[in-house]
C-alpha cells in the first residue's frame, strides 16, 4: 500500500524503495560467491597451458557463469515481485546443467575447479525448498568426491572442498528462509493495513447508513407528502414542511455527534486499540507509565494525546518494519508526556519542532505539529543513537 499522508520515517514511501531494491539484494545472496573465483583464474594464466588448456576451461567457466547469474537473477526478481518462489523444470535443468559443468571442468582441467560445487549448492540452496534442497547438496557432495576421487585428489583436499560445498548450501538455505519469512511478513502486515481500512470504511458506512436512512427516507415521504398538499390544503403542506426542517436538522447533529466521535478518541481508547492492532502486526508492545496519569485530564488534551498514539503507531505498522514497540506515558505538576518508541529501520533524524517552528497545512506529523502548538506544546522525532524512532509530545496540563 501507498502512504501519502504522513512521512515519519522517510519521504520516500518503503514499498517504493523495497520495489526498486529487492530483487538486487536478493541476487546478492548469489552474487557474493563470486570472487571465489579469481584465484582460480589466476592459476589458470599464470599455468600457461597450450591453447585448448585455455580455450576449454574459460569457455566452460562461461557458460557456467552465465547460466548461474541469469538463472539466479530470474529467480530473485520473481521472490521480490511475488514473494512466493516456484520449482519447474527450468531450475532442475539448470541445477544439471551447472553440475555437469562443474564436473566436466574438474575433470579436465584439474582439482581447483572444484570450487564450481560451491556455486552449484549454494544456488541449490536457495532456489529450492529446504528439503529438496539438502537432498540435492547430499547428492552434490557424492559427485564432487567421486570426482576428486578420479582425479587424484588427496583426501584432505576432497573432504576440504566437500566442507565448503555443505557449508555455502546450508548457510543459503538458511538465509533464503530467513529473507522468504520477512517478505511473507511484510506481505501480511501490508493486507493487515489494508483490511483494517477497508472494515473501518464498511464500519462507517454501516453506522452512516443507519444514522440516515430512516432521517432521509422520512424527509423523502414529507416532502412528497407537502408537494401534493400545497394547493389542496396549504396550511397542512406547511406543517409538513416544519416537520421536514426539524428532522433534517435533527439528523444534521446526528451526523455531526457521529463524526465527532470518530475523531476524538480517549486517550484510554487509543492506547488499548494500538495494543490490539500491534499484537496483530506481531510487533511486540510496552506501556510504560502510571495508570493514574491518565486521570483527569481536560477533554482537549487527551484528544491531542490520543491522536498522538494513533498516529505514531500507525507509522511504526506501516513504515518501520520494527519488532518492538514502547509506549511511556509521563507526567508532572506542569505537563504530561506521551513517547512513542520502536526499533525499526533508521532514518535520519528530524529535527525539533516547537511552537515557534510550525509550518502551515498537511496530514501526518505536521498536522500533530500544529495540534500541539495550539494547546503551547513541543513535539520531537527522529532517529535514535542506538537505533529506531522516536516521536515525543510535551503538554501542560494547563492551557490558555
Amino acid at each position: 500500500m501507498k502512504q501519502q499522508g504522513s512521512s515519519m520515517h522517510s519521504e520516500m514511501p518503503v514499498d517504493k524503495r523495497r520495489e526498486r531494491y529487492a530483487p538486487f539484494l536478493l541476487w546478492l545472496v548469489w552474487l557474493v560467491w563470486i570472487p571465489f573465483m579469481a584465484p582460480v583464474l589466476l592459476a589458470l594464466f599464470r599455468s600457461r597451458p597450450s591453447l585448448p588448456g585455455y580455450i576449454i576451461p574459460l569457455t566452460g567457466v562461461t557458460i557456467f557463469f552465465v547460466l548461474y547469474l541469469f538463472s539466479s537473477r530470474r529467480y530473485a526478481y520473481q521472490l521480490a515481485m511475488t514473494t512466493v518462489g516456484t520449482v519447474d523444470r527450468s531450475a532442475w535443468l539448470t541445477i544439471a546443467l551447472l553440475t555437469l559443468l562443474s564436473v566436466a571442468l574438474t575433470l579436465t582441467s584439474g582439482k581447483d575447479w572444484l570450487i564450481l560445487f560451491y556455486f552449484t549448492s549454494g544456488y541449490s540452496g536457495g532456489r529450492l525448498p529446504a528439503k529438496l534442497a539438502l537432498y540435492t547438496i547430499s547428492t552434490l557432495l557424492i559427485i564432487a568426491i567421486i570426482a576428486g576421487i578420479l582425479i587424484n585428489v588427496s583426501w584432505l583436499g576432497i573432504m576440504q572442498a566437500v566442507g565448503y560445498v555443505g557449508a555455502i548450501g546450508i548457510l543459503i538455505i538458511g538465509i533464503m528462509r530467513s529473507i522468504m519469512s520477512s517478505l511473507e511478513l511484510h506481505a501480511a502486515r501490508e493486507e493487515i493495513a489494508y483490511l483494517a481500512v477497508i472494515n473501518e470504511r464498511l464500519r462507517i458506512a454501516r453506522d452512516l447508513h443507519d444514522l440516515l436512512g430512516h432521517s432521509l427516507s422520512l424527509i423523502a415521504l414529507k416532502s412528497e407528502l407537502a408537494g401534493r398538499l400545497i394547493t389542496i390544503a396549504p396550511e397542512r403542506a406547511v406543517s409538513e414542511v416544519g416537520d421536514i426542517e426539524k428532522v433534517a436538522r435533527t439528523t444534521l447533529q446526528e451526523v455531526r455527534e457521529a463524526v465527532s466521535s470518530y475523531r476524538q478518541p480517549t486517550l484510554a481508547s487509543e492506547l488499548q486499540g494500538v495494543q490490539e492492532l500491534l499484537s496483530v502486526t506481531g510487533i511486540g508492545y510496552h506501556y510504560d507509565g502510571d495508570v493514574h496519569s491518565l486521570d483527569a485530564l481536560t477533554a482537549t488534551v487527551e484528544v491531542l494525546l490520543a491522536w498522538v498514539v494513533r498516529e505514531g503507531v500507525t507509522n511504526i505498522v506501516r513504515h518501520s518494519h520494527a519488532q518492538q514497540c514502547t509506549i511511556r506515558v509521563t507526567r508532572n505538576k506542569q505537563e504530561i508526556c506521551v513517547e512513542i518508541i520502536d526499533d525499526g529501520m533508521l532514518i535520519p533524524a528530524i529535527p525539533s519542532m516547537s511552537t515557534e517552528r510550525v509550518g502551515h497545512g498537511g496530514n501526518g506529523l505536521r498536522g500533530l505539529t500544529e495540534r500541539v502548538s495550539t494547546l503551547g506544546g513541543r513535539l520531537e522525532a527522529g532517529a535514535q543513537r542506538e537505533g529506531g524512532y522516536r516521536l515525543a509530545v510535551w503538554v501542560p496540563l494547563t492551557h490558555k
